[in-house]
Parts: C-alpha cells; structure tokens; sequence
C-alpha cells in the first residue's frame, strides 16, 4: 500500500517536484465501496483534487483532450485516472481512487 501512495503523490506532485517546491493539495476524498450498495464499505480511497493540484495534473497529462459525456467538460484520461477541465468556469479537477487492498488505481466517480 505505501509504494501505491508514493506512487499516487509522485504523479500528484510532478509540477511541484519540477518547480522544486512540494504544493498543498486542494480537494476532498472519502472512504468507500466500490459501489454505493457494498457490503465492504472501506475498499476504496477516493480523491477529488481541485484547485491547482487539479489543472497541474490536468496539464501533466500528456494526451488528447476529449469532450467528457457527462459533464462535457474537456477531459484527459489515464488509464482509470480522469481530469476534467470547465472552460466557462475556468475550474480543474480530477477523480480517481485507490483500491485499497489490491493497491491499484481505479475510476474515482461513475458517470
């Protein structure tokens, strides 16, 4: 589980790593199931970075932009790993969680 997290704040933190100062994160996370009707209620840690620790991943993310279905903001996606950019509100954020137990980064909200 600790490689996982060093992992997930490295990414986190490229840009800051880069400027070669460390940046708070801004955001909210909650400990879940992996859906709403689990039994095992505290399989997953889920981030919702905004602010930006949000738009310096967004701009980390080095593929194409696409128009998110469900929001229809321009998203970046990483494997399960999503970062949504609102252009008409000039806002950031990304979602994705941490599947505790298997120490894998998986989707972070459903559409």
């Amino acid at each position: 589980m600790s490689k996982l997290i060093v992992i997930v704040f490295a990414l986190l933190s490229f840009t800051a790593i880069a400027d070669g100062d460390w940046k708070v994160l801004e955001g909210i996370y909650a400990v879940t199931g992996t859906y709403t009707s689990d039994i095992d209620k505290n399989s997953h840690f889920r981030f919702q970075l905004s602010g930006q620790a949000a738009k310096d991943m967004y701009l980390a993310m080095r593929t194409t932009a696409v128009v998110d279905e469900c929001t229809e903001a321009e998203s970046k996606s990483i494997g399960d790993m999503q970062c949504l950019f609102y252009k008409v509100d000039n806002l950031y954020e990304c979602h994705f969680s941490i599947n505790i137990a298997k120490q894998k980064i998986e989707y972070g909200v459903p559409c």
